[in-house]
């Protein structure tokens, strides 16, 4: 009974999670309201509220969704290479930018909503928070593979890991906003390329 009730709840939840996803694409992250979630969703006005306390948290939860299944793309995309290349820094980072590329064509409509994120960092601190924390702890991995790359001489020994993990970062975020502006335009596979050369 427990379980079943537990099993409720989070497709209850879920539902919410995709009904804002519907709204904030369509009328983006100011213009949705809780009420019109409630609506999306299908339930009573006061039902988003039992999961997610305020619209920012709703919003938070959706952007922790997304980190969540891309860290697992990435740590699937790693898992399923040869041994001796999990042991090749440029390998993995190539590995690492293909299955954003992917993560950002498989579901498009996250992404594009998610975009907006940054912008709202600056007015709403828990969206702050929440990027904040997925940017910091993206560049210290990136950070940790760069350095492990020096060391192994695959890049030059004046190579400023935490710079260069901060300029993968931001080209990774261009992509996507290029992406979204004209889908198709470019390859993935030609951006995990062109990054592993750095």
């Amino acid at each position: 009974m427990v379980k079943l009730a537990k099993a409720e709840r989070t497709a209850r939840q879920d539902q919410i999670l995709a009904a804002a996803l519907a709204c904030f694409a369509r009328t983006g992250y100011h213009a949705t309201t809780m009420a019109d979630v409630a609506n999306e969703a299908g339930v009573s006005k006061g039902t988003p509220y039992l999961y997610f306390a305020s619209k920012q948290k709703l919003y938070v939860a959706l952007h922790d969704q997304w980190d969540c299944a891309l860290g697992a793309r990435i740590d699937a995309a790693i898992r399923e290479m040869p041994a001796a290349h999990q042991r090749s820094p440029r390998r993995v980072l190539r590995a690492l930018v293909a299955a954003v590329g992917a993560h950002v064509t498989d579901d498009p409509q996250t992404c594009r909503v998610l975009m907006e994120a940054r912008t709202l960092a600056a007015y709403q601190p828990a969206v702050a928070a929440a990027v904040q924390d997925a940017d910091a702890r993206a560049r210290r991995q990136l950070a940790g593979l760069i350095r492990a790359g020096v060391t192994a001489g695959v890049w030059p020994g004046g190579t400023d890991p935490e710079l260069q993990a901060r300029l993968i970062t931001a080209t990774l975020h261009g992509m996507m906003a290029q992406w979204h502006l004209a889908p198709g335009s470019f390859s993935w596979d030609a951006v995990a390329d062109t990054l592993t050369r750095v």
